[in-house]
């Protein structure tokens, strides 16, 4: 399938299944942390990459395979920035009338200064947008947005959709040590946070291959200190949970399964070789190994872990 991918494990949706309305790497925001890897298209102008129809298309078939049972979230991520889909409003207003099942979107929050956006992002049950700085100079290092963003009208957006709309707003900080972690830093976030008054903040670190080189996972003194100022609803996501999901147990079908899933969601060595195995495959190694030489993937470590990313 060249748009739905999953169900993945998520660490705040459970199981996932991922629509992907964008091209590979095209957003907005080009993130140090960003488990895709740098921006290569990099715009701020809405428009439909592909047909809309055909996207929901592949949603219906991909729900009637796997069952509504075993799906938490219908989920709008993918490859780059949703909201730059220009159908996305179409897109979710057609799955919450066709399945009973909740619906989210993640979203680094730029377009929300934009009414449009606003208001088709209210056919969702949950909206996870971005916040990973308090400053203006943050935002930009962390970040790197399009020129023609402007970090104060990110945060009006924020709240101007959270006074409309009545599903829940779940921010994401994504931690990065001596980045976005000083005592500053999170005070001002916190600032920000109150005026933008989200029903939960999760707290992420990078647990995936980042975009940069020197993107860490914050020490245990910077946890300590995020917890003690962003204090109240908020949870810090350290472990992925859950196991990835595919369908095909033809060889052929297997591999283009675990490629659309690698493109979007780096995978571990672990968790290749537990879903193969699942599969009833007796040597993950040999489908590992054909997965290398036939697609364009590659092997990175990260944190003392061997993942495979698409290059």
């Amino acid at each position: 399938m060249k748009y739905v991918y999953g169900p993945v494990p998520s660490r705040r949706l459970g199981r996932s299944l991922g629509i992907d309305t964008i091209p590979f790497k095209t957003c907005n925001f080009s993130c140090v942390y960003c488990q895709l890897g740098r921006t290569t298209t990099f715009i701020n102008e809405r428009r439909d990459f592909f047909s809309k129809t055909n996207i929901f298309q592949e949603i219906s078939q991909r729900i009637s395979l796997i069952g509504l049972e075993n799906i938490d979230y219908v989920t709008f991520a993918g490859d780059g920035e949703p909201t730059l889909c220009k159908s996305l409003g179409w897109l979710l207003e057609h799955v919450k009338t066709e399945f009973s099942v909740p619906v989210a979107v993640i979203t680094n929050g730029a377009l929300l200064y934009s009414t449009e956006v606003r208001e088709e992002l209210c056919f969702a049950d949950v909206v996870l947008p971005s916040l990973d700085a308090g400053f203006q100079k943050t935002f930009r290092r962390i970040n790197r947005p399009h020129p023609s963003i402007q970090f104060q009208k990110i945060i009006e957006g924020m709240i101007q959709f959270k006074k409309m709309y009545s599903g829940k707003v779940w921010i994401e900080y994504m931690a990065v040590q001596d980045l976005n972690d000083s005592e500053a830093e999170l005070l001002q976030i916190r600032e920000l946070l109150s005026g933008i008054r989200p029903e939960k903040i999760y707290v992420n670190v990078p647990i995936r291959p980042p975009a940069e080189k020197g993107v860490e996972i914050p020490s245990e003194e910077s946890l300590s200190r995020i917890r003690s100022i962003l204090t109240g609803v908020f949870e810090i996501i350290l472990p992925e949970l859950g196991e990835f999901q595919v369908i095909s147990n033809d060889i052929s079908s297997l591999k283009s399964e675990l490629l659309q899933i690698i493109k979007r969601h780096p995978m571990s060595l672990d968790q290749i070789i537990i879903l193969l195995k699942k599969k009833g495959i007796e040597n993950p190694f040999k489908i590992i190994s054909e997965l290398k030489q036939e697609y364009s993937i590659k092997e990175v470590f990260y944190e003392g872990k061997k993942f495979f990313i698409s290059n």
